[in-house]
């Protein structure tokens, strides 16, 4: 009952955080549509007035060539009328009567010119008017919002485990597998880290925590407690190395070297952080983990590949990707599982490289990044996009969120499940870590 209710409160979290951002996802499309239909419209409109401009433009020249013409007719006309009024101050009749014929010449040229001007319609008057496309008039007329919001109750995320046999319960073996229902986690501690690019960490046998900053060369060492204790250089004679952190035993961890030479995997000393050991690769190694004595590589150009430690012995993953570049791995003794953010997916491979299933679920789990596994084989993958925890059963049937951002999460990067002590370390890229119990809580 207990376990149901946490189970429920945590999901129903979950969804007002989900529907939080569902909002304010919505409202920035609400501005984003509103911003487009003004911008075409100011198009529209700049258009239009363009046109209006040229109209005007165009017709105004015109007339103003008219008037041009009948002012010139008007001086001409004035011309001869002065003529007239001389001759008929100074001309004798004889002149006058030889003159009429000459004047009545350069009259009937001027009518003939104005009547040019009347008869082809250059004094027709010029209105302009505006016309609206009948489309845009039915936009206005017809649509009445701007568009709607709906609510999908959809299934849910989470589910109730109620059990009528009591006894079975009782007797079950420790050993047997838990329903992802019965896993919940309690916040343990929050660990201040002042860096960013938080791309690996590691819980040693010791409660001493490990964290690796992306590309910078450098391991960093907290207390458990989260006070923090040292850091140390990875390869002293390189620089811009580091993605990924794997143990190897209780001593031992693995640091893969990213995407920047050598191309190498080093193992450290938990305890002393100093590199006991380096591993030639051939290729940059990002998403690390170690099972069957060999190391699980995410590569930049051959998939998923398995070093044996012992001969060296190199053979690439059957029907992984061809890049696996900036992807994790985990692994137990039979099983590799892999999260590609490509795709939102987790894939499950055998060591023969035989799929045997994908997950995804972008609604749930986007942009997967760092993995991890418990006792039992389930899995736990962080969501980087999603900014969640989800686990995902080791059939790959069940999955539901475990930690969301209302715990704080964002952007999750990394994470390392400690075994033996039930602890989940979780480290965000940019904002700190946080350490979980992770409670199996009991069947009913």
């Amino acid at each position: 009952m207990e376990g149901n209710i946490f189970s429920a409160i945590r999901d129903r979290k979950r969804n007002l955080t989900e529907l939080r951002e569902q909002k304010r996802i919505i409202s920035e499309h609400i501005k984003d549509k509103r911003n487009e239909i003004n911008a075409f419209l100011d198009h529209l409109e700049e258009e239009l007035q363009e046109k209006a401009s040229t109209v005007e433009k165009t017709n105004c020249e015109k007339i103003e060539e008219i008037i041009t013409e009948l002012e010139d007719q008007k001086e001409k006309v004035d011309g001869i009328q002065k003529d007239v009024e001389s001759v008929k101050m100074f001309a004798s009749n004889l002149q006058i009567f030889m003159g009429t014929k000459a004047f009545q010449e350069r009259i009937s040229t001027n009518e003939i010119n104005v009547q040019q001007v009347y008869d082809n319609g250059s004094l027709n008057n010029v209105t302009m008017k505006c016309t609206f496309n009948e489309k845009l008039e039915g936009v206005i007329n017809h649509i009445k919002t701007f568009g709607d919001v709906e609510i999908d109750n959809c299934e849910k995320h989470v589910s109730f485990s109620w059990r009528g046999d009591k006894s079975a319960q009782i007797f079950k073996s420790k050993s047997a597998a838990k329903s992802i229902e019965t896993i919940n986690v309690r916040l343990g501690r929050r660990i201040n880290i002042n860096r960013e690019s938080i791309s690996g960490c590691a819980i040693s046998e010791a409660g001493n925590m490990l964290f690796l900053q992306a590309h910078n060369n450098s391991i960093m060492k907290y207390a458990p407690n989260g006070e923090f204790i040292s850091e140390s250089c990875i390869n002293p004679a390189t620089s811009g190395i580091g993605y990924d952190l794997a143990v190897i035993d209780s001593n031992t961890v693995a640091v893969s070297s990213g995407g920047h030479d050598p191309q190498q995997i080093y193992l450290i000393d938990m305890n002393s952080t100093k590199t006991s050991q380096v591993f030639q690769l051939g290729d940059w190694c990002c998403g690390l983990s170690y099972n069957n004595d060999s190391f699980i590589c995410c590569t930049y150009h051959n998939g998923i590949q398995i070093y044996d430690r012992s001969n060296s012995n190199v053979r690439i993953l059957p029907n992984s990707p061809k890049w696996a570049d900036n992807t994790y791995v985990a692994s137990n003794a039979n099983q590799i599982f892999h999260t590609n953010w490509c795709d939102d997916s987790v894939v499950c491979y055998d060591f023969s490289g035989q799929v045997q299933w994908k997950y995804v679920d972008s609604t749930l789990l986007r942009k997967p990044y760092g993995i991890t596994l418990d006792t039992y084989s389930n899995i736990y993958v962080a969501g980087s996009d999603s900014n969640n925890v989800v686990v995902i059963s080791p059939d790959g049937k069940q999955a539901k969120e475990l930690i969301g951002a209302s715990d704080r999460l964002a952007n999750p990067r990394a994470l390392f499940f400690h075994k033996t002590k039930h602890l989940l370390l979780v480290a965000n890229y940019k904002n700190g870590a946080s350490v979980y119990d992770v409670i199996y809580s009991i069947n009913i």
